[in-house]
C-alpha cells in the first residue's frame, strides 16, 4: 500500500504539501495541487479516513510514546522528561497521554487503537531504534508525530523529528579529556538498543580516530546495565599492563557514572582532574550529577528546549503550518531538513573529570 510519503517524495514536496494539497487548502498553488492529484493517482494512493478525521475533531490531547524503557538510562531520563513535557504541554492546552506497550509484539495495535480510536491528535514517539518499525506505521496510517530521536540512517529525512547530537556530544567529551592528557580513554556503554546509543558510541570512536588513537577493543565495553557489570569490566580494564590501562572512563549515560565511580574508588583509585588520578565522565546530566562525590563530569541534555521544540513541530503538524524557529531561542539548533532538528548537548565541567 502507497503511503504519504510516497506521494510526497515521488511529487518533490514535502508531506505537509500533499496533505494540504488533497485537502483543499487555499494556501497550494494550483500547479502543485494539480501535480499531487496527478502522482496520487498514478501511485493508487488513497487518503487515511482516521487521519482526516483527526484533523477535524480534536482532543486537545497528545502521546508520549517511548518503548518499554530495558535501559537504565531510558528510565531515569524517562522520569525527568515526562514532567517537563506535561507542563509544557498545559502550556499549548493539552493534555499528555503517556503510554507503553505491554510488549513489542503489541506496538502496532497500541498505535492502531490510539489512532483508530481518536483518543489523541498525534504521538511523541521515544526510544527510536535504529530500524524503527513505528515510523513507516505511523506515517502508513497517516497520523501525525514527531520522533524524539532518529534512526541510524543519518540521511533519512523522510519523517519529522528532534534529537539531541549524541554522537556531537561524545566527541566533544572525549575530546575535553584528550586536552586534559589523557591518551587511553575507556568507553563503557548501556547495550546497543535505541538509536542514540549507536550516535554516542560512533562520537567516542571519531574522537579516538580525529586524535590519531587506536581503537582499542580492550578498553571498550557494551551490554553495561548494573554495578556488577560496571565492576567487572573495570576491573578487567585495571588489570591491564599500566602502559594500557585508561586513565579516563567515559560512560554513555550517568548511572553507568555513578558506578564506575563506586567501583574505581573501591578500587583504591583517586578519582579526579590532577596528575594520576582517573577520570570519569558521562552523558545526560540527571539532577544527582551535580550531588555525587566528586560532581561528575557530564553532557547536559536540554531537555526544556527538547520538549519545547518537540511540541511546537507536532503543534505545526497538526495546525498544518510551517514551523518558524528564532535561532535566539535555540542557539545550538542545527536544522536538516524542513522538520528535522538537532540540538548539541553542552559539555559540564565537573570535579570528576
Amino acid at each position: 500500500m502507497r503511503t504519504i510519503h510516497d506521494v510526497a517524495k515521488a511529487a518533490g514536496v514535502s508531506i505537509t504539501t500533499v496533505s494540504r494539497a488533497l485537502n483543499g487548502y487555499s494556501d497550494v498553488s494550483e500547479k502543485t495541487r494539480q501535480r499531487v492529484k496527478r502522482v496520487a493517482g498514478e501511485l493508487g494512493y488513497r487518503p487515511n479516513a482516521t487521519a482526516r478525521n483527526l484533523r477535524v475533531k480534536r482532543t486537545n490531547t497528545i502521546a508520549f510514546a517511548p518503548c518499554a524503557p530495558k535501559h537504565v538510562d531510558s528510565k531515569l531520563f524517562f522520569k525527568e522528561f515526562i514532567g517537563i513535557l506535561a507542563f509544557d504541554c498545559f502550556q499549548h492546552n493539552l493534555s499528555l497521554l503517556a503510554t507503553l506497550p505491554f510488549s513489542e509484539q503489541y506496538e502496532a495495535e497500541m498505535y492502531q487503537e490510539l489512532a483508530g480510536t481518536g483518543r489523541v491528535d498525534g504521538i511523541i514517539l521515544a526510544t527510536i531504534q535504529p530500524q524503527d518499525i513505528r515510523i513507516p506505521l505511523l506515517q502508513k496510517m497517516g497520523v501525525p508525530f514527531v520522533a524524539f530521536g532518529r534512526l541510524v540512517d543519518e540521511k533519512n529525512l523522510s519523517y519529522p523529528f528532534v534529537d539531541v547530537d549524541g554522537k556531537t556530544g561524545v566527541r566533544k567529551l572525549v575530546d575535553y579529556l584528550y586536552t586534559q592528557g589523557h591518551r587511553r580513554i575507556a568507553y563503557l556503554s548501556d547495550t546497543l538498543g535505541p538509536s542514540f546509543l549507536y550516535y554516542r558510541r560512533n562520537g567516542y570512536l571519531e574522537s579516538l580516530h580525529n586524535h590519531g588513537l587506536p581503537e582499542d577493543p580492550r578498553l571498550m565495553a557494551m551490554g553495561m546495565q548494573r554495578l556488577e557489570d560496571i565492576a567487572r569490566e573495570v576491573t578487567r580494564m585495571f588489570a591491564l599492563p599500566a602502559e594500557m590501562a585508561p586513565t579516563a572512563l567515559v560512560t554513555s549515560n550517568d548511572q553507568l557514572a555513578l558506578y564506575a565511580l563506586t567501583t574505581v574508588r573501591e578500587m583504591g583509585q583517586s578519582i579526579g582532574k590532577g596528575p594520576g588520578q582517573i577520570a570519569v565522565a558521562s552523558f545526560d546530566d540527571l539532577p544527582f550529577a551535580a550531588y555525587v562525590e566528586p560532581a561528575l563530569t557530564t553532557m547536559r541534555q536540554p531537555m526544556e528546549d527538547l520538549s519545547k521544540l518537540m511540541l511546537a513541530l507536532l503543534v505545526s503538524i497538526l495546525k498544518h503550518e510551517k514551523l518558524t524557529i528564532s535561532k535566539t531561542l535555540y542557539p545550538h539548533l542545527i536544522q536538516l531538513g524542513e522538520q528535522q532538528f538537532l540540538l548539541e548537548p553542552e559539555l559540564i565541567i565537573r570535579d570528576s573529570a
